[in-house]
Order: structure tokens, then sequence, then C-alpha cells
């Protein structure tokens, strides 16, 4: 779970198919990336791929010079982080917690409307995003997460999926505060 990473169903990402940035229309666990370039943390420069022998469904599917089989895979028969858990897993409850207590907020709303929003929509959007930090720096403490696991189970924090709309942050008193272009 500490080479994996969520993509919350609605959370703004690339889409191969529609050849743009739009909200994932289902929830994605992915291997977690490095470097700017976004490389599989499974890559050695020297030994290539560590885990080639148990590489995931779409690593044995990727044909860079064909890629019709990994795009047919887009957003079709994916595993969420529930489907990898056992189900007696105490986190699993927390998972779903966190998605009644921080859903994904609407970022095609947010995308198009980012400079007009009311001082109403910010306030409730800043709300949010403590909510959310909040409910994860409750959670790291109670069940000791390190951030890679906390990446997988909950995703990445809403400050951070705000910034490439241009909403920057700052912390003063212990609390986030948006800043708006």
């Amino acid at each position: 779970m500490r080479s994996l990473i969520t993509v919350r169903k609605g959370e703004l990402a690339y889409n191969p198919i529609k050849k743009k940035i739009c909200p994932a229309g289902v929830e994605l666990v992915k291997i977690r990336g490095t470097g700017r370039q976004w490389d599989c943390c499974f890559h050695d420069e020297e030994k290539g791929c560590t885990i080639y022998e148990d590489r995931p469904r779409a690593c044995r599917v990727l044909k860079c010079w064909d890629t019709e089989e990994i795009l047919a895979l887009v957003e079709k028969e994916t595993l969420t982080r529930i489907d990898i858990l056992l189900e007696d897993d105490p986190l699993v409850e927390v998972i779903r917690e966190h998605e009644r207590i921080c859903p994904c907020p609407d970022f095609e709303y947010l995308r198009r409307s980012i400079e007009n929003l009311s001082d109403r929509e910010k306030r409730e959007l800043e709300k949010c995003v403590r909510n959310d930090l909040r409910f994860r720096a409750r959670i790291i403490e109670d069940f000791d997460l390190d951030l890679n696991r906390e990446l997988f189970y909950f995703g990445r924090p809403l400050f951070h999926l705000l910034q490439p709309l241009g909403v920057g942050f700052s912390e003063s008193g212990g609390e986030v505060n948006l800043r708006w272009k």
C-alpha cells in the first residue's frame, strides 16, 4: 500500500481517451510515481522493472507502440481501495467516513467558476479543506500512518487538489487559509 496512491472519483486527472484533464469517473488506485515526470516507483535505471513478474494488469498490456489495449482499460474494471483491503480492516470504515465527511467537490464547476466564486462558496471550500486536514491528522495519529499510506487510504489532500486551479494556501495559527487569485 505504501507504493499506491488513490485518485478519488471526481478528482481532476488526465484522461488519455478524452486527451484532457477532467474529473475521474471512477476511483483509481495507481502505482506511486517519483520525480517530476511521475516515473514508476518500481522502475530502476539499471535493472528496469523491479516487480516485472508481479506487475499489474495495466503494465502487462502497456505497449508504447500500440496503446489500443491499455486505452480500453481506462476507467473500466478498476480496483478501489476497499477492494484491495481485507473486509475486517478497520480502515475500511475510516475510508467510508472520510468520503462522507470530506467528499471531493465538483472540480469541473470549480475549474469553470474559480474566479467568480462567492465569498460563501470560498468559505465553504476552506471549511472542507480544514475538515479534510483535521480528519487526516486524527487518523494518522490513531493508526500511525506514514505519508505514503495516507495517500493510498485518502488520496491527496483537498488543498493540493485545488492548487492546479490557482488556489494557494498559507498556514496561520495551526489552520490552513486559502489564497484566491
